[in-house]
């Protein structure tokens, strides 16, 4: 039997899981244009799945060399860049023309990466063993390395792609790489004790920086050209990571253990909507206009759509599977959650509600990404 008959009959034992490497590779398949396309790795096998959310299929598959850890999608370029912990290596596939380009080798182990704001650097850190790199995302180069910076998550990079925020566990300080000069500095959140706090977040234009203290409870709002604390906001006792809205009119803070959200107007900062879902509430995202929201959990297979300009719960329920993360489309009418214990993408109107399931990996997935998302400031 021959390799497209024996796929063919793989294909209707498992009908949604399309992964035809080489029989797309052989028509020609367009998987260059990132903006319009969905990369979603397995938990344990060596491929990524890619998808077409307008067509609500899977269009391809690409193998790896080695598990995929995390991955980042430049939006203006086709470049899928993947990182193995194992290896201490970034691997970039060229999506125009199918191939593999050589392997970057890296001064620390690639556990958290985020794709700057212009989408051509990529902040790399370790959250065990610490230090911090940035990389060309087209040349492949590691531009320089800070191995001082201490064991953080994932960066922010500002709008201007100068200075790019990171979190100080140790020192309860939220941290400031200049890129220019290629080094840190600290900015004391707390009064010097240690403390675990979130990755920051920031306002669309850039003007506050906004940090989770899990420690105390506190969410800290700090003006980035003062560099003072401005506001503080207190939700309950373990708040998550602060999310704010593509078209900047809203912060939104959640406690996990409450499942509370209150939504503040980020031109007074005063409280828009108080609402309390279920506990474990960490993950956002937001439809058009700051109106559909659908907030989930990356511990509960819980979800809650709101109406944040009727202020009112549309629909909750649960999904097949306990998110791994979710992105929104730029438009921002629909939501794509990938799960860690599932197969399935959920394709999730944030208008309508309606929620379709497609089978995309085998073992649920471990690392996610498009090309562009509407979670710009998060």
């Amino acid at each position: 039997m021959n390799w497209t008959r024996r796929q063919a009959l793989v294909s209707l034992t498992l009908p949604g899981l399309l992964l035809m490497t080489h029989a797309y590779a052989a028509s020609g398949v367009d998987i260059s244009n990132t903006k319009r396309l969905l990369f979603i790795a397995d938990r344990i096998e060596n491929y990524i799945t890619v998808v077409d959310p307008a067509q609500a299929r899977v269009i391809f598959r690409i193998e790896t060399e080695f598990p995929v850890h995390d991955l980042i999608i430049t939006p203006y370029a086709p470049l899928l860049i993947y990182a193995n912990r194992d290896q201490k290596k970034l691997f970039t596939y060229n999506l125009a023309n199918k191939t593999w380009l050589k392997p970057t080798s890296l001064p620390l182990t690639p556990r958290h990466l985020v794709l700057g704001t212009a989408g051509i650097k990529i902040g790399i850190t370790d959250g065990l063993g610490g230090g911090f790199a940035l990389v060309s995302a087209y040349s492949q180069k590691v531009e320089f390395h800070l191995p001082e910076v201490p064991a953080t998550a994932d960066v922010l990079f500002d709008p201007n792609e100068i200075d790019i925020y990171y979190t100080a566990n140790d020192s309860g300080a939220l941290g400031l790489i200049d890129i220019n000069l290629e080094r840190s500095s600290e900015i004391p959140l707390t009064d010097g004790s240690a403390a675990h706090l979130s990755s920051p977040s920031r306002s669309l234009d850039g003007r506050y920086i906004y940090v989770s203290n899990l420690t105390t409870g506190e969410v800290y709002n700090m003006n980035a050209y003062s560099r003072v604390i401005y506001k503080t906001f207190t939700t309950g006792e373990t708040p998550a990571r602060p999310y704010t809205t593509p078209e900047g009119l809203f912060l939104y803070v959640m406690d996990q253990h409450s499942g509370r959200v209150v939504a503040y107007d980020q031109n007074r900062f005063a409280p828009y909507t108080d609402e309390t879902f279920s506990a474990g509430i960490d993950l956002v995202t937001v439809g058009r206009q700051d109106r559909m929201n659908l907030f989930m959990s990356t511990s509960t297979r819980n979800f809650h759509l709101y109406d944040n300009a009727r202020k009112q719960l549309r629909q909750e329920g649960q999904f097949r599977g306990t998110p791994l993360d979710a992105k929104g489309s730029v438009d921002g009418k629909m939501a794509y959650v990938t799960f860690v214990d599932a197969p399935d993408l959920a394709l999730v109107n944030l208008e309508s509600g309606d929620i379709r399931y497609l089978p995309v990996t085998g073992n649920g997935a471990g690392a996610f990404g498009l090309g562009l998302s509407n979670n710009v400031c998060h």
